[in-house]
């Protein structure tokens, strides 16, 4: 069998800790269970070699026309049509990649397995949703199936009017060696001091320095939180975005106006070294994002063993077990949010929570389990082509026999 997997970058550090690994492991796992496996991509920085092999995957990138990732480049089209694969993985949507490789794996007559990687924006995107309801509703329904992370985009794919049949539930998967890997390379006492780290309780968030994930909200909880904790500290680890270059600012300004700038640190240090150092410094991690799909922070503070308290919406709840594994409340009611991050701050049995997090990313989200679920519904989907030439070799023999 071969897995020809269609991805937007695939950078040969794509195994390393907090990079592209969603896309390395379906591959790998594919090599490991005697598959041969390609990747089909793009050439997203002029360093990157055109074909190379990596792990035994082969990963052939097409240079990609005008910006970066563009999917109309006639080496992307060539190398779909010659290709030889028995299924196509598709990761992405709405920029053309995986509709192209859609039409062209039906056309050749091989099974098209599509993970969108959707989001459901709060703001209204009026070409983006008429979009969703007439191309995109097309292009998933003329798949063999779709995977997505959470029952949050089933729901919202149905009243797209995707089929339900089409789709299936297989979530991202947890890297507990990374923590492992990563826990004595340096003294945390050292991480921390060369950071400016101080405070005690530690909050910590990971994501990036835009609106949409909700940061505004957990500096507005601050002043509520320092009169029980005086010492407590904001960490926020992420980096800028060009489309929102003034956010930082605007966050930085914020912290002023309510007086907790000295409890307020934002770091783009994105080394694994460091972020691994910070989950396992923290208390818990906030998660104030409204546009998740799945939330891949919430899975890392749940390998490290740390409580979350996160947004109500989108396909957070899904990952997080409110009560249990942290708590979920809408982050725009600050009262709420407050109460709920001092829940875990006062009690002196938090850890209970961040252990039964950790316990449901060894077993629920391992790569293990995870993967088991993802070749079994290849193994569904491949099966289908033959399943149906015996129905009508079948059908044809009836026939034949009723004359």
């Amino acid at each position: 069998m071969k897995l020809l997997q269609v991805v937007w970058n695939f950078p040969a550090t794509v195994m390393q800790p907090f990079d592209m690994y969603y896309f390395y492991w379906p591959v790998r796992e594919a090599v490991m269970r005697g598959w041969e496996a390609e990747v089909l991509t793009f050439q997203v920085q002029k360093t990157q070699p055109l074909k190379e092999t990596i792990d035994g995957v082969v990963v052939q990138r097409c240079p990609a026309n005008g910006r970066k990732g563009r999917p109309f480049s006639w080496a992307f089209i060539h190398a779909l049509l010659t290709t030889d694969a028995d299924i196509i993985h598709c990761h992405g949507y709405g920029e053309g990649r995986s509709e192209i490789a859609l039409l062209i794996g039906r056309m050749r007559g091989i099974p098209v397995v599509f993970t969108p990687h959707f989001h459901v924006y709060p703001q209204k995107r009026v070409l983006r949703e008429l979009y969703d309801y007439t191309v995109g509703r097309f292009m998933f329904n003329l798949n063999s199936s779709v995977v997505v992370f959470t029952e949050y985009t089933k729901r919202q794919l149905r009243t797209r009017g995707v089929r339900p049949k089409l789709m299936t539930v297989i979530p991202h998967v947890s890297r507990p060696e990374v923590f492992a890997a990563q826990a004595d390379d340096q003294p945390l006492e050292q991480v921390l001091a060369q950071a400016g780290i101080s405070g005690s309780p530690l909050i910590l968030g990971v994501g990036q320095l835009i609106e949409r994930k909700g940061w505004e909200y957990t500096v507005r909880c601050l002043p509520a939180i320092l009169q029980q904790f005086p010492n407590a500290q904001l960490l926020i680890i992420g980096p800028s975005q060009p489309a929102e270059p003034a956010f930082r600012q605007r966050l930085l300004a914020l912290a002023q106006e309510l007086g907790v700038s000295q409890h307020l640190l934002i770091q783009q240090d994105n080394s694994p070294a460091f972020i691994c150092a910070m989950y396992r410094a923290a208390t818990l991690l906030t998660h104030p994002s409204f546009v998740e799909s799945f939330g891949m922070v919430l899975l890392e503070a749940m390998t490290a063993g740390i409580p979350v308290v996160a947004h109500n919406g989108t396909g957070i709840p899904c990952i997080v077990d409110d009560g249990i594994t942290g708590y979920t409340v809408d982050v725009r009611d600050v009262p709420a949010y407050t109460e709920a991050l001092l829940r875990v701050l006062t009690d002196a049995e938090h850890a209970h929570m961040g252990e039964a997090g950790r316990q449901q990313a060894l077993t629920r989200f391992s790569q293990g389990e995870v993967a088991n679920q993802l070749f079994a519904l290849y193994a569904q989907v491949l099966k289908r082509p033959r399943q149906q030439k015996r129905d009508m070799h079948a059908q044809a023999g009836a026939k034949v026999t009723v004359k």
